[in-house]
């Protein structure tokens, strides 16, 4: 048997809400849910990092943190799995759409676009009467029909991209794409002067302070900060200098100290296992490291920007008199991002330099790409094993506050499993609404996310219980986590080749195998993906293409 998880935390955050049927729509909270692109889980500070960010760290003090809340490796999965509440295989998005391989092309659950199998969250909230606004990376389909305009949302800006320039060139991120900007539907260009961070911030306070009514309001801010290439306005480029030059395996053991300081993290948790193809610090020569200290400079800054624009929106809604009643959920899409800027598909070296200005003195600037790079972002996935686009902890596990409408315990530190699938279904119930079997006239998949208001209300101490599996795959890397164990699969040279078994418990950074000691367990966990895998439909690409490390 799979041993019952040892942590059970009761909730700390009560809403005022009755039940559905007494629900008015007056009465129901706003909800404001921000998503940041590529921010590792330790960078802010409420969760041990050093990185100045007191706007999002008053929100985790006078609400909840979430320490085992799990997304999906990369943009796009998540992205599928947090509108729908289903499973990314079933959702449209089994793998990225700039990832699919000629076996995955035409399969069901392979779309590349949030398919007709689900039923997006906005869409229900905007029948349920919610306005419903977007501004940021959509990352969920391109053509007209896929646009967020035709799936629940009333006003809407997006990228409908990955990422791009933070800037109003529109330099795509690597090669053979170009960004497409559309607002309500209607392909535009981005203005001038165009900051990615600060522009998607103004649109979602335009649309709320437009708003003529005392409907609720569902406002989804997603920045495309703090993903590369990493560009941030002049007066934010050098707020950071020297703060980095002790390097990022220095780093890595002062924010492991500050997590256990805070809680996040068991007293017995050591550093998962440094990237053997990465150099240490001490290995770089002096030219190579005040390059590398550079890069996180600048990434920390994008971090502390984001943060000063959350700050003004919710300054904003404060303004405005509708704080109070605005439950606010912020996340972070998947891990740090170790990848290179070459290293996107169709694109090499060559390409990168050929098309970038990658001066030292102009990195951050417009026409710059660079990168957080694969030392970095292990620290900004402090403790956890490797970064975005793996199935590791640094690669699935993300930030998770959330604060809003009778918050009971302030600064609570909540270490229930959780996942992304969660949020849409808790955004039904809150609303007073359900997941339909059938829309508009056609057959949809069952959710497959739990709502996490029992949980907020204090009905319940966790989300799903302790023999319930959550279970992850991309590029043919497979993991599953029941209870306190998880079982993994990640190809060499990142890991065995073989199903490796850890005890998150005590070790979150996944460094003791226990496969051999445990083998019944693990026997049973594999065994658990196996029937996951079938369920959902996943189609094991015909190579691992991409990330090409």
């Amino acid at each position: 048997m799979i041993r019952r998880s040892v942590v059970l935390m009761s909730l700390v955050l009560t809403l005022n809400l009755g039940t559905q049927s007494a629900l008015a729509a007056e009465t129901r909270p706003n909800i404001l849910l921000i998503v940041v692109d590529d921010m590792g889980y330790s960078d802010l500070g409420a969760f041990g990092g050093e990185i100045k960010t007191p706007n999002i760290d008053s929100l985790a003090a006078a609400g909840v943190k979430f320490t085992d809340f799990y997304v999906g490796p990369t943009c796009s999965p998540t992205r599928s799995m947090l509108m729908s509440g289903n499973d990314n295989h079933i959702a449209g998005l089994g793998n990225m759409r700039e990832a699919l391989t000629p076996n995955q092309v035409g399969q069901s659950g392979y779309e590349g676009y949030l398919n007709d199998r689900v039923v997006s969250v906005a869409e229900l909230l905007r029948d349920a009467g919610y306005h419903t606004y977007m501004a940021g990376k959509w990352h969920l389909g391109e053509e007209p029909e896929h646009d967020p305009s035709r799936r629940g949302f009333e006003k809407s800006f997006t990228l409908l991209q990955g990422g791009a320039s933070h800037f109003d060139d529109e330099w795509m991120m690597y090669a053979n794409y170009t960004p497409t900007y559309r607002e309500n539907g209607v392909r535009v260009h981005v203005p001038p002067g165009f900051y990615s961070t600060r522009f998607y911030t103004d649109k979602i306070i335009k649309y709320i302070d437009e708003q003529e009514d005392k409907r609720p309001f569902f406002a989804y801010l997603s920045f495309t900060a703090v993903h590369d290439p990493l560009h941030l306005p002049d007066d934010w480029l050098d707020r950071y200098d020297g703060v980095y030059d002790g390097g990022y395996n220095s780093l890595r053991k002062q924010r492991l100290a500050r997590m256990k300081k805070l809680g996040i993290i068991p007293k017995e948790a050591s550093l998962g296992p440094w990237l053997a193809m990465v150099p240490r610090w001490e290995k770089l020569n002096t030219e190579q490291q005040e390059k590398e200290a550079r890069r996180m400079e600048i990434y920390a800054a994008m971090v502390s920007n984001v943060d000063f624009h959350v700050g003004r929106l919710l300054d904003s809604l404060e303004k405005a008199g509708q704080k109070k009643n605005t439950l606010v959920i912020f996340f972070s899409d998947n891990g740090a991002n170790g990848l290179e800027m070459h290293m996107y598909p169709g694109t090499d070296n060559t390409w990168v330099e050929r098309n970038s200005d990658n001066r030292l003195t102009n990195w951050g600037r417009r026409g710059s790409r660079i990168a957080q790079g694969p030392g970095w972002a292990q620290a900004s996935s402090t403790p956890f094993r490797l970064f975005k686009a793996f199935i590791a902890e640094g690669g699935i596990r993300s930030p998770l506050i959330i604060n809003g409408p009778g918050v009971a315990r302030a600064g609570e530190t909540i270490h229930a499993v959780s996942h992304v699938m969660d949020i849409a279904p808790t955004l039904l119930h809150i609303a007073g609404t359900e997941y339909p079997s059938t829309y508009h006239g056609r057959s949809v998949v069952p959710i497959r996310g739990k709502s996490m208001l029992p949980l907020l209300n204090k009905r319940s101490a966790v989300v799903r219980g302790p023999d319930e599996a959550i279970a992850w795959e991309f590029n043919d890397w497979r993991a599953i986590r029941i209870g306190d164990f998880k079982a993994t699969w990640i190809s060499r040279p990142f890991g065995t080749s073989e199903w490796q078994l850890f005890d998150l418990a005590v070790d979150p950074g996944e460094k003791m195998d226990l496969s051999g000691q445990k083998p019944g367990v693990t026997k049973q966990l594999v065994s658990a993906w196996a029937e996951y895998a079938k369920d959902v439909g996943v189609v094991a690409p015909e190579k691992t293409a991409w990330p090409d490390q």
